[in-house]
């Protein structure tokens, strides 16, 4: 036991959180589409937004406007763009344990080549945040990019 207790002392002043989110952009060609995958930790962004609302994510006690929260958060914190800024629609969410997905689409994509995206998620609050975003395409090698504070857009080429 003496052993052990310098261990768990050193595991729990060394350990720290991890402030990672993945966004998945997959083009569909036959549907012309862009179906986005989202997933980040639901206590962060419940953090996020508690000046809004109290979430509740996955709870009986759910707040009744979380989805446009969250899009409306979304919509703050990611930018697409192919000639003009893209439009999604929100398709729906998912909690699994501590893991939100959020489901978002894009239509008419002929192609997800010179896709701009800019995403900041969380980085208001939370400055080790770092979001991962990657496109995939059918046949195509998936590209990936990850923004960290400060980042600027980058721009998903084939």
């Amino acid at each position: 036991m003496k052993a052990l207790l310098p261990a768990l002392w050193l595991l729990c002043f060394t350990a720290h959180d991890f402030f990672v989110s993945i966004l998945t952009i997959r083009h569909s060609p036959s549907t012309e589409t862009l179906d986005l995958t989202w997933r980040m930790t639901a206590h962060d962004i419940e953090h996020a937004l508690e000046n809004v609302a109290l979430l509740k994510l996955g709870s009986a006690h759910e707040h009744p406007k979380a989805d446009s929260i969250l899009n409306a958060y979304f919509k703050e914190h990611l930018v697409l763009m192919q000639d003009q800024q893209l439009k999604w629609r929100w398709i729906g969410k998912e909690l699994d344990g501590e893991t939100l997905y959020c489901y978002l689409q894009v239509d008419r994509i002929a192609s997800p080549n010179n896709l701009l995206v800019k995403n900041t998620l969380l980085q208001d609050l939370y400055y080790e945040q770092q979001n991962l975003v990657h496109v995939e395409g059918e046949g195509r090698p998936i590209r990936s990019h990850t923004f960290i504070i400060g980042s600027g857009p980058h721009t998903f080429i084939w």
